[in-house]
């Protein structure tokens, strides 16, 4: 029995540390850093109810492409990733370089095209009701 003691005392001992250093890894998990916010972009909207699909893509056009007149069906958020998009719509031309960004409501006329020197990337987001065209080309 005397024998035994010392070894439940280790054994213990051993136990009491081994929960220590398990608790104090349960309490102080690594600190995830948080990302950098590189541009914000938001706008008011008004939906019906009823069904929507949010359709998101990363579109790139190489200098000189762009899209012809046309318009979408549903409300349209873009920003510039990457170069710059020259947007022609009732407003006007305006250029917007990466960061910027600009909305269309659905069935707003417009054409854009990348008239600068390097490639553009874009991400567009649209939110389309159920059954509405994506995009609808204007003849001219």
């Amino acid at each position: 029995m005397k024998a035994l003691k010392p070894l439940l005392f280790v054994i213990l001992a051993g136990l009491v540390l081994a929960s220590a250093v398990m608790a104090e890894e349960k309490a102080a998990p690594a600190a995830t850093p948080g990302p950098n916010m590189i541009s914000q972009a938001k706008f008011p909207i008004t939906v019906q109810t009823g069904e929507y699909d949010l359709q998101t893509m990363i579109l790139e056009f190489p200098p000189g492409v762009g899209m012809s007149k046309h318009m979408h069906g549903g409300s349209v958020l873009v920003v510039v990733l990457k170069g710059e998009m020259t947007l022609i719509d009732k407003a006007g031309e305006r250029v917007l370089k990466a960061g910027e960004s600009w909305t269309e409501g659905p069935g707003d006329q417009h054409s854009v095209v990348n008239a600068g020197t390097t490639a553009a990337k874009v991400v567009v987001s649209v939110l389309l009701p159920k059954g509405a065209e994506p995009t609808t080309m204007i003849k001219q």
